[in-house]
């Protein structure tokens, strides 16, 4: 999500970010609201529609904070925003109370805003209290990835006590209203109606839910492992201005590790790390003009960890594009799990699943 995102600067200390596509939502609800309500207030209440929907998403997240989850980042996105949790819940109580957090401050906005609404009678803040009620009957739906479905989550994994199950309960409840808001979507085009938006997210929510399942499976042959088993630690160093030539000549520095950490600034503090395949993917007679700074990803990019952290609940956090987990130990940097070993481990999970 943070490839095309546009950064927002923080709240509560938070970073949040806005994708590329809240544009087309955004002009989307402009243009329909604007002939509806004119200009000033179409513009003003699609403003509002997503800052109402930061505001779901930071419900999540402060109520996260007090039981000790952390938030890597807050991204606002066409299908709506999302909270990235740096670990899972720690236990049913706190999943079931995030996970209700989102949809309670878009009934608290909505029914406040309709409130008011009627009584100035205003047309403007019926629609913003409308789709905030809207959304948060929508979110509450009993079906991962939906807040409704980790609420169903934390039910199941308090009653069963185990947390595997309970994902794919949810994951399996989600694939059925996914799958049915795409039949209801497509239905509603066939009747010459608008239902893309529609068989969209229901798309979204069916291949999420598939995803998780997949997620839980692996987890559940991950139990028991620690990103210690895996990690590599001391990390070699080197500045932005080395070029790529050069680290690939030294490359015995990088280790079974296959990757280097590096200070993009003068400042001595670390910003990002390089993998020895990117290095590798630059063309030879390119590298001596290629600065590590130009191949570099951002720690903030890549899938942060703490030694002792369980393997499993750094997954769903993993960019499989780019399947970085970095360690870090009271705020500095220790290691990482090097791409190679994490498939290999993954791999291995996939197989005895399979089996």
């Amino acid at each position: 999500m943070s490839t095309g995102s546009l950064n927002l600067g923080r709240i509560a200390g938070i970073p949040v970010r806005a994708h590329w596509s809240v544009a087309l939502v955004a002009i989307l609800f402009g243009v329909n609201l604007a002939a509806a309500f004119g200009l000033a207030a179409g513009a003003l209440a699609v403003v509002a529609f997503f800052v109402s929907i930061l505001a779901h998403e930071l419900g999540h997240a402060l109520v996260a904070r007090r039981h000790g989850v952390g938030t890597d980042g807050i991204d606002l996105w066409a299908l709506g925003g999302v909270a990235r949790l740096d670990r899972e819940p720690p236990s049913p109580r706190a999943d079931g109370l995030i996970a209700v957090a989102g949809p309670f401050v878009s009934l608290v906005i909505g029914g406040a805003t309709f409130a008011v609404a009627v009584a100035l009678r205003s047309n403007v803040l019926a629609w913003l209290g409308a789709i905030n009620l809207l959304l948060a009957v929508f979110n509450m739906l009993p079906g991962s990835p939906l807040d409704g479905g980790r609420v169903l989550r934390a039910v199941r994994w308090a009653r069963t006590g185990d947390k595997y199950r309970a994902m794919r309960d949810a994951a399996n409840a989600g694939r059925v209203i996914g799958w049915s808001m795409v039949v209801v979507g497509v239905a509603l085009m066939l009747n010459g109606q608008f239902g893309v938006f529609v068989a969209l997210t229901g798309l979204f929510i069916a291949t999420n839910a598939k995803a998780e399942i997949a997620a839980s499976v692996i987890g559940q042959h991950l139990h028991g492992v620690k990103v210690r088993d895996l990690t590599w630690f001391g990390l070699a160093h080197a500045g932005a201005d080395m070029d790529a030539d050069s680290m690939i000549w030294q490359r015995s520095r990088l280790g079974a590790a296959g990757a280097v950490a590096v200070d993009a600034d003068d400042d001595g503090v670390l910003d990002g790390v390089v993998l020895e395949d990117q290095l590798w993917a630059v063309p030879a007679e390119q590298r001596a003009m290629v600065l590590l700074n130009t191949l570099m990803v951002p720690f903030s990019q890549t899938a942060q960890a703490g030694p002792d952290d369980d393997l499993s609940s750094v997954l769903p956090r993993l960019n499989p594009l780019r399947p970085i987990v970095t360690v870090w130990n009271d705020g500095e940097l220790a290691g990482i799990v090097p791409p190679e070993a994490l498939r290999q481990r993954l791999d291995a999970a996939q197989r005895a699943a399979l089996g």
